[in-house]
């Protein structure tokens, strides 16, 4: 029984990694294809290169961002906020929406969030945009090009 449980522990602890590796090269493709996308959608020019990066919350607790990066509209400084999703969740939503709370505690000024998919449900997406969250597809990447 204790060996069946380390066998499951680790087939687990594969599919994790596996999960974040779909994850990272999704967010590769996001960094290249985001700003074009911005640009295009909501007249955000990116100022800085996108990248993947760990900041500081005020008790001092490293978080990791996904996509974050410098942006400038109408001549106001924006910040790109966003996570990657391979398979977009309710779940998720709520979790970036936490996560921006304590994102916005330290970073001040407008902060544009972005999620990055494969997929999602219709619902799903829904609440995402009612939150004001942009939800970007995979394959909306692939259009630039």
């Amino acid at each position: 029984m204790k060996n069946m449980q380390k066998q499951i522990n680790g087939i687990a602890k594969e599919l994790g990694e596996l999960s974040h590796s779909i994850d990272f090269q999704l967010e590769d493709r996001a960094y290249r294809s985001l700003p074009y996308l911005l640009k295009r959608d909501f007249g955000i020019e990116v100022k800085e290169r996108l990248i993947r990066k760990f900041i500081e919350n005020k008790k001092g607790e490293p978080m990791e961002i996904n996509i974050l990066g410098k942006g400038e509209r109408d001549g106001k400084e924006i910040f790109i906020v966003g996570e990657a999703k391979a398979n977009l969740s309710l779940r998720h939503i709520i979790d970036f929406i936490d996560r921006l709370k304590d994102i916005r505690e330290v970073i001040e000024g407008e902060i544009f969030p972005i999620i990055v998919t494969y997929m999602t449900e219709p619902e799903t997406e829904e609440f995402a945009k009612s939150k004001g969250i942009t939800i970007y597809y995979s394959y909306d990447f692939e259009s630039i090009y």
